[in-house]
């Protein structure tokens, strides 16, 4: 059993000019005059995109962030950190959208590469005809300038390979698509296991 949620609300909803404004990819890429302004301000949101979806992690808070879960169950969440939970909702055996009481369940928001949520029995019996019936809702990502310096050089580093190769990056003579190794390993010990 696994636990979905929408990919496109942790793209859509998280400005990368938040994480790196345009004037610091500048100075960080070296560019003075204002010609690539808008090339340079997509490629910081790629970037902060990118190593979003590798770490499993969301580098500037969203609220109102959707998980669904099939049953009830102690659950890893596949998205991190996780500041709060607002609800927990499912639906009943007469398929009537109910909220479970805040004390069947508890969670560790400390942990930041493994949010999981706990639940605690007896436990109400949901719609079986859902293929989601069990819907926690909360504010996922990190406070503002509250990211890790590793990661935030990791969304630098990947900026400038963007920046400087405006084509599949080369490795050896291999050309990839890829993350460099080098990034990965600035990101690693921040990756949500749920992504290993």
């Amino acid at each position: 059993m696994r636990v979905t949620f929408d990919r496109t609300k942790l793209i859509d909803d998280v400005n990368g000019s938040q994480i790196l404004s345009l004037g610091d990819a500048k100075n960080w890429l070296r560019v003075d005059s204002n010609d690539e302004n808008d090339l340079i301000q997509s490629l910081v949101d790629v970037a902060v995109g990118s190593v979003q979806s590798y770490i499993g992690q969301a580098l500037d808070e969203i609220s109102d962030f959707k998980f669904y879960l099939p049953d009830f169950y102690n659950v890893n969440l596949p998205v991190g950190p996780l500041r709060s939970i607002e609800s927990i909702e499912y639906y009943d055996q007469g398929n009537t959208l109910r909220t479970l009481a805040t004390n069947l369940y508890w969670t560790d928001i400390g942990n930041v590469t493994q949010p999981t949520v706990y639940f605690k029995q007896p436990l109400p019996d949901v719609y079986d005809d859902r293929a989601q019936p069990v819907i926690i809702t909360g504010t996922v990502g990190y406070a503002a300038n509250k990211i890790p310096p590793a990661v935030l050089h990791a969304v630098r580093l990947l900026l400038s390979q963007y920046y400087d190769i405006r084509e599949n990056f080369a490795v050896g003579t291999i050309v990839s698509a890829e993350m460099p190794n080098g990034i990965k390993a600035l990101l690693s010990p921040y990756r949500n296991v749920y992504f290993v």
